[in-house]
C-alpha cells in the first residue's frame, strides 16, 4: 500500500504509519481477496439514453432483425428484471450462445445475439464495475471507459473494510486501467473484444518526491478476467465461464506471434503473417488498446475508419482566426479521417491506409500509424 501524504495531515501521517505497519500482517490472514474491484477516478454525469433509437444514425448492420431497438422497450426490460430480482428470481437468466474463441494470444466473446442487443448490457456491465463511460458510440460498436483505480491491488482490504472511506482518501495502487470494447457482428452473430491501456505512477528521483504517470504494458490476465465477468453478467454461472477462460487458454493452437515486416520501395504497409480475418481482429485489438478513435468497421471489406491528428509533422498546430473561419478555415486542430485497409495476401495479409480523399497514403503519417499496430500486435 501507498500512502498518499499530500492527502494527509499531520495527526494523518500517524495514523497511515500505523496503517501501514499492519497491512502485511492482515494480508497474510485474510488472503488476497477480490482481485477486481474498480473504482472510476473520473466522476461523470449519469448516461442518458435518448428517447427512441430508432431515428439513430445507426447504420444496418446494427439494427435488429424484424423492428428497431428502443429505448421505452430497454426500460421495460429494466422494469422487468427489477421486479424479477424483488420477487427473487434471476435478473439475467442464463443465456445460450455465450462462446470464448481464441487464436494464440487473441481472444473474443462470441454472443449469438444482435449487437443492437448486446451494446446497451456492455454500456451497463462497465457502469456496474465501477467506470465512468468516456465515449461510446454504438455506430461504430465502440466503448470506452475513463480511468480507474483497481482497489483490489492496494493491501489491507480488511482494514478498508472496517475503516471505509477513511483509508480510501490517503491510500493509492498507483495504477490505473482504461479499458476498451469493441462489438463486430460477424456471420450473423456478435464478437466482443476486450483490451485495456495501464498506467503507472513511478518515482522518478531517489528521494521519493517526484512521480510520473507512465504508460505499462497491457496485462492479458485481465481483460480475460473482464472477460469472464462480462458472461457472468449476461447470465453465465460463474464456475462455466471461468472454465471457458481456462479451457480457451488451454486448447488455444499454437500459433507463434505473427512477424510484422514494413514493405520497401516506398510503400507505407504491414506484412502480418495470419490470414486476412484473424488479421483483421489483430487489428482492430491494436487500434483500440493504442488509443485510435475508430468510427467504422467493416469485415467484409477488411477495414476501420479511424481519427487521427498527428502531432509529429513539424507543422504548427493552431486554430483559424475569426477572419479566416469566415472563409470556412478550421485550422490543423482537427482529427483527420484515415481508412486502414487488411487485404488478403494468400496465407499473409498486408495492412495499408488510406487518407480521406480514399487515396493510397504513403505518408510519414500512414508510416507512423502503421508503426503503432505493428507495436500492439508484436
Amino acid at each position: 500500500m501507498r500512502i498518499n501524504a499530500r492527502h494527509l495531515t499531520a495527526s494523518g501521517l500517524i495514523a497511515a504509519a500505523t496503517l501501514l505497519a499492519g497491512c502485511n500482517a492482515v494480508s497474510e490472514i485474510m488472503g488476497d481477496g477480490e482481485q477486481v474491484d474498480y473504482k472510476s477516478t473520473v466522476r461523470g454525469d449519469p448516461l442518458s439514453i435518448p428517447p427512441d433509437l430508432s431515428s439513430a444514425d445507426i447504420k444496418p448492420q446494427y439494427t435488429a432483425p424484424g423492428g428497431v431497438a428502443s429505448a421505452s422497450a430497454y426500460n421495460q426490460s429494466v422494469a422487468a428484471a427489477n421486479a424479477a430480482n424483488a420477487r427473487g428470481a434471476n435478473v439475467l437468466p442464463t443465456i445460450d450462445g455465450l462462446e470464448v474463441r481464441r487464436n494464440g494470444d487473441l481472444r473474443w466473446l462470441e454472443i449469438n445475439q444482435d449487437p443492437n442487443i448486446v451494446y446497451p448490457k456492455l454500456v451497463a456491465f462497465w457502469t456496474d464495475e465501477g467506470f465512468t463511460i468516456n465515449r461510446d458510440n454504438p455506430k461504430a460498436g465502440i466503448i470506452e471507459t475513463d480511468w480507474a483505480e483497481n482497489r483490489a491491488k492496494i493491501p489491507g482490504n480488511f482494514l478498508r473494510r472496517a475503516l471505509g472511506s477513511i483509508v480510501d482518501m490517503v491510500s493509492d495502487s498507483g495504477e490505473r486501467e482504461r479499458f476498451h470494447t469493441r462489438l463486430e457482428r460477424v456471420n450473423g452473430k456478435t464478437e466482443v473484444y476486450i483490451s485495456h491501456e495501464r498506467m503507472v505512477e513511478t518515482q522518478m528521483d531517489r528521494d521519493g518526491t517526484e512521480f510520473k504517470w507512465l504508460p505499462a504494458n497491457e496485462d492479458p490476465g485481465l481483460n480475460a478476467a473482464m472477460m469472464s465477468r462480462l458472461m457472468v453478467y449476461l447470465g453465465a454461472d460463474k464456475a462455466r465461464a471461468e472454465q471457458q477462460i481456462r479451457q480457451s487458454a488451454a486448447t488455444a493452437p499454437a500459433v507463434s506471434q505473427p512477424r510484422i515486416a514494413s514493405l520497401v520501395e516506398g510503400s507505407a504497409a504491414l506484412s502480418v503473417n495470419e490470414p486476412q480475418d484473424l488479421a483483421w481482429r489483430r487489428v482492430g485489438n491494436a487500434l483500440s488498446a493504442s488509443g485510435f478513435k475508430i468510427e467504422d468497421s467493416n469485415a467484409t471489406n477488411g477495414t476501420y475508419v479511424i481519427r487521427y491528428l498527428d502531432t509529429d509533422t513539424g507543422e504548427k498546430r493552431q486554430e483559424a482566426n475569426f477572419i479566416s473561419r469566415l472563409w470556412g478555415d478550421k485550422g490543423n486542430l482537427t482529427p483527420l479521417p484515415y481508412t486502414i485497409e487488411v487485404n488478403s495476401q494468400g496465407a499473409q495479409s498486408l495492412v495499408t491506409v488510406r487518407d480521406q480523399n480514399g487515396n493510397p497514403d504513403n505518408s510519414n503519417t500512414a508510416r507512423r500509424i502503421l508503426t503503432v499496430i505493428a507495436q500492439k500486435i508484436n
